[in-house]
């Protein structure tokens, strides 16, 4: 956060608190949250479609009929297991928290100032 000799310690000047549930942040500020969420929605994406590669690697390892290639598949497949959904339920938190900043952006610029 950004401070001027003018602004008191610790006030910033991003954003501002009205009351304990009210917090005003400026456009360019509440742009930049929402392109980060973006990227972020955007790299679980990119985890989620390895699952490719991983079903392509289980496989390939359940061709081998050996201990070390049992162990890696079952280590995969745990991964494959949890990770999936994690990744899901994260993207849909990504996906929920972007919607609503593109809702109050779409009605904070048709609005007045208050």
């Amino acid at each position: 956060m950004s401070h001027t000799d003018g602004c008191p310690c610790g006030r910033s000047q991003l954003f501002t608190f009205k009351t304990k549930e009210t917090i005003t942040v400026d456009r360019p500020t509440f742009e930049r949250i929402l392109t980060l969420l973006i990227g972020c929605s955007a790299n679980c994406e990119y985890f989620v479609t390895h699952e490719i590669f991983v079903g392509a690697a289980k496989d390939y390892l359940s061709t081998f009929d050996n201990l070390e290639s049992r162990k890696a598949l079952a280590l995969v497949s745990v991964w494959t297991d949890t990770s999936t959904e994690t990744f899901e339920e994260l993207a849909d938190c990504l996906d929920s928290a972007i919607q609503s900043i593109k809702f109050i952006l779409a009605a904070s610029a048709g609005g007045g100032n208050d």
